[in-house]
């Protein structure tokens, strides 16, 4: 009972930050494209779906990536429903729905908290990660978009999405309370479907950590630091790493500051354990999420996908520091 108390709580302060995230970006870019205004930022995304021989569908969903990334989700996830996108499309667009995080990462996370904690070196290469990571996603898709989907000649339909031309004289301006309304019409089924997914399997994984069947996976750390020949001190920052990345690198800059480590130990500690923490975080949030938005079958597609891109990025990074990374 302890066990079901303790997931149904955490499932519960799950779902009301996401599902808030969830109902804002759904229905804020569903009003966005109601009120006619993605034409507008049609020059940045057109390039990118062209080249990758995605739909402007595509297109508009990677320019929403760049202020929210559900909500460039649950926007694929809409044209998906609309059949407006094929089952490759979707794919491939969810990946590239992904990308700009890894470039504006640095502005959120990086500079404010990494450079500090484990200065510029060590920030340096932890930014590699990061953006070789999207840099392969942008490649996989624009890879597979040229051989993968049949050619299709490039229209700007879904920038088009304006109720009526307004300079059309038969065009009759809707009131706000008339936006809303078709607004939530449009996308309240889509809405209930995700959370009720999202809920059912962040509580099944909530169940599976808090009763102790995913402790095997913490029994790993230390083979790998010893694979690595790292020292016996660098188990508790990695461990504290792979559950909150921001913990982790403060650990193991106090441990850098007391010369516990050196700065080489240190950065392939964080290396590795970054590729122990990405396979937990997207089970946790991630693969939930995923479902909730594109269901079971697309969803799990792209959070393997994208968690295999992000490790492969990782290990190359990691790779690279051991043969080339002075001792």
């Amino acid at each position: 009972m302890e066990v079901f108390l303790l997931s149904l709580e955490s499932t519960v302060s799950l779902m009301i930050r996401m599902g808030s995230v969830m109902f804002i970006s759904l229905f804020g870019i569903e009003l966005f494209m109601q009120m006619g205004l993605m034409k507008y930022l049609k020059p940045i995304g057109r390039p990118v779906a062209r080249v990758a021989n995605l739909p402007s569908e595509s297109a508009v969903s990677f320019l929403a990536g760049i202020g929210s990334m559900v909500a460039a989700h649950t926007m694929a996830a809409r044209f998906h429903a609309d059949r407006k996108i094929s089952d490759r499309e979707l794919i491939l667009t969810g990946i590239l729905n992904t990308v700009p995080f890894h470039f504006k990462e640095i502005l959120t996370f990086q500079l404010p908290i990494v450079l500090p904690l484990l200065g510029v070196r060590l920030c340096l290469i932890y930014i590699a990660a990061f953006w070789l990571t999207g840099v392969l996603k942008l490649g996989v898709v624009l890879f597979w978009g040229r051989f993968w989907l049949p050619p299709k000649k490039w229209s700007d339909g879904a920038f088009d999405t304006m109720e009526c031309d307004p300079t059309d004289p038969n065009c009759t301006p809707r009131s706000v309370g008339q936006l809303l309304m078709n607004t939530w019409n449009a996308r309240k089924k889509m809405f209930i479907r995700m959370v009720t997914l999202f809920g059912t399997v962040t509580m099944a994984v909530q169940i599976l950590m808090h009763s102790g069947m995913l402790k095997w996976f913490e029994a790993v750390i230390v083979p790998v630091t010893t694979l690595l020949d790292l020292p016996a001190a660098v188990v508790g920052p990695v461990s504290a790493y792979i559950f909150s990345p921001t913990v982790g690198i403060t650990y193991m800059s106090n441990l850098l500051n007391h010369q516990v480590v050196s700065s080489y130990q240190a950065i392939v500690s964080l290396l590795a354990g970054g590729l122990l923490m990405i396979p937990v975080t997207r089970l946790r949030r991630t693969l939930p999420r995923y479902i909730a938005i594109y269901g079971l079958k697309h969803g799990s597609s792209i959070c393997g996908l994208t968690t295999g891109l992000s490790m492969l990025s990782r290990g190359l990074i990691l790779i690279w520091v051991i043969l080339f990374f002075p001792t």
